[in-house]
C-alpha cells in the first residue's frame, strides 16, 4: 500500500499558549492507482495531512508509511521517500527561480546526481507530461501565462518521477478555461500510472475525478468513501462547511418534487439520464 497513516496526532507549538491541535488520531490509506481527494473547511487540517506525506512535518504521535516504510524512524532515508512522493503546494509557480523553465525542472533531478542526459531525458518528458510546447524549455517562466507557469513548477516535480503525485489546490485562482484545463493535467497524470492525491475545495471537481473521498472537520476525518458514499451525507456535509456538488443539489429537488431520482447520483450524465427517464415514464 503506498500510503498508510495510523492515529496521526499534529500539535503545533505544543506547550504555549498558542498551542493548536491541528491533527487528531487520523488514520487512512491510499492503494496503489487511485485518485484520493481530501476535503475540508479551511482550518481543517488538510494541508498539515498532506505535510506528513513525504516527512515535510514528522508524526507526534502516530505512524505514516510510505511504500511500508515508516517516515518516523530516525535512519529512513528522507530523499528516498520524496522521490516517491511529489508534493505540490497551493501556488507553486511562485517558487520558481531559475532563468529558463528547463533549468527550473532540472533542478530537482540535478540535486540527485543524474547525468546530464538523463536530466536532459527528464526535463523533455515532464514538459510533454504538462502539457507545454518544447519551444518554452529555453524561456524564462516569467514571461509565461499564470496556468503556464503552475505547468513548469508541477513538471519540475514530475521529473523526480514520483509515483505519488499530492496536489493542494491545484486548480486555485486559475480563470475557467485554466482551471478546466489544469484540472484536465491532474486527470492525464493519473492515467499514466501516477497515484494522485489531490485536496480540492470544490466537490464539483472531487466528484468528476476522484475515486474516494476523506472528509476532515476540526482535524479528524467525519467520514469518508466513494464520492457517492459521501454526498449522500449533504446536511453533515452542510453542518462542516461544505457542499454537495452542484448535479447533487438538483437532483434532491427533484426528489423532493416527486420525481425518480436515485440517492447518492452526483454526475451531470447521470442526473441527465434520470431526468430522460421520467420523461420517457421510467423507460
Amino acid at each position: 500500500m503506498p500510503v498508510e497513516i495510523k492515529k496521526l496526532t499534529h500539535v503545533y507549538m505544543p506547550g504555549t499558549p498558542f498551542e493548536a491541535r491541528a491533527l487528531n488520531e487520523v488514520s487512512l490509506n491510499i492503494r496503489d492507482g487511485e485518485f484520493i481527494g481530501i476535503i475540508g473547511h479551511t482550518g481543517s487540517g488538510k494541508s498539515t495531512l498532506i505535510s506528513h506525506f513525504n516527512g515535510l512535518e514528522r508524526s507526534q504521535p502516530g505512524v505514516v508509511f510510505v511504500n511500508g516504510v515508516d517516515l518516523g524512524e530516525k535512519d529512513t532515508d528522507m530523499i528516498a521517500v520524496r522521490r516517491v512522493v511529489g508534493l505540490v503546494f497551493q501556488y507553486p509557480e511562485y517558487q520558481l527561480f531559475e532563468e529558463t523553465v528547463a533549468k527550473d525542472i532540472a533542478f530537482g533531478p540535478r540535486n540527485l546526481g543524474l547525468d546530464e542526459a538523463e536530466i536532459e531525458r527528464r526535463v523533455a518528458r515532464a514538459i510533454e507530461l504538462v502539457g507545454l510546447d518544447a519551444s518554452a524549455a529555453e524561456k524564462s517562466p516569467f514571461e509565461l501565462s499564470g496556468g503556464q507557469k503552475r505547468r513548469v513548477a508541477i513538471a519540475g516535480v514530475l521529473a523526480m518521477q514520483p509515483s505519488i503525485l499530492v496536489l493542494d489546490e491545484p486548480a486555485a485562482g486559475l480563470d475557467p478555461a485554466g482551471r478546466r484545463d489544469m484540472l484536465e493535467l491532474v486527470k492525464s497524470i493519473h492515467a499514466s500510472g501516477v497515484t494522485v492525491v489531490m485536496v480540492s475545495h470544490s466537490m464539483d471537481d472531487v466528484g468528476r475525478l476522484c475515486d474516494r473521498l476523506y472528509v476532515l472537520n476540526k482535524g479528524e476525518i467525519a467520514f469518508s468513501g466513494t464520492p457517492a458514499e459521501v454526498f449522500v451525507h449533504d446536511q453533515r456535509l452542510h453542518e462542516i462547511g461544505l457542499d454537495v456538488p452542484e448535479c447533487a443539489k438538483l437532483a434532491r429537488k427533484l426528489r423532493e418534487a416527486g420525481y425518480d431520482m436515485p440517492e447518492g447520483i452526483y454526475r451531470m450524465e447521470d442526473v441527465r439520464d434520470a431526468i430522460l427517464r421520467n420523461l420517457n415514464g421510467g423507460k
